[in-house]
């Protein structure tokens, strides 16, 4: 996949998660604080997928920018699965078989397998601005379920 598919796809999570802000305010305060947590530590990945993001932009060789976007990447799916996991109960089957589609297409390359392509020129700023929104959507969301 590539990183600017991937932006897309993160940003439409992000989105669609924060448009169920009030339903996660229902939430027992201790898993209220779980899903916070995990989006606070999604937003903070967000931001270093597109700091490499940006590396790769200004060297598209940058092997280490390369690794670690995929890592990023990676670490973002299993926080996103961790928060399907404590909403599991809490969602109708509906949405959350629309969250599980969507973590689907986000499962980040197979160990050894080929990383996600060096971004495009063009392409570049239009996915560093989804990261950048998608990380905005995540700490918008944690700050909601804390207020």
């Amino acid at each position: 996949m590539r990183a600017t598919d991937y932006s897309r796809r993160i940003l439409a999570l992000a989105e669609l998660l924060h448009r169920w802000v009030g339903q996660l305010m229902k939430l027992d305060a201790v898993r209220r604080e779980k899903v916070a947590c995990y989006a606070d530590e999604i937003a903070a990945t967000l931001a270093q997928a597109a700091e490499a993001h940006q590396k790769l932009e200004a060297e598209p060789g940058n092997a280490v920018a390369q690794r670690v976007l995929v890592r990023e990447f990676g670490r973002i799916s299993g926080y996103l699965e961790t928060i399907v996991g404590v909403l599991h109960r809490h969602l109708d089957g509906r949405k959350l078989a629309g969250v599980k589609r969507r973590l689907e297409q986000l499962r980040p390359a197979k160990a050894g397998g080929a990383p996600p392509a060096p971004p495009e020129p063009s392409a570049h700023h239009a996915a560093v601005d989804r990261l950048t929104a998608a990380e905005g959507y995540f700490r918008a969301l944690a700050d909601a379920l804390r207020a």
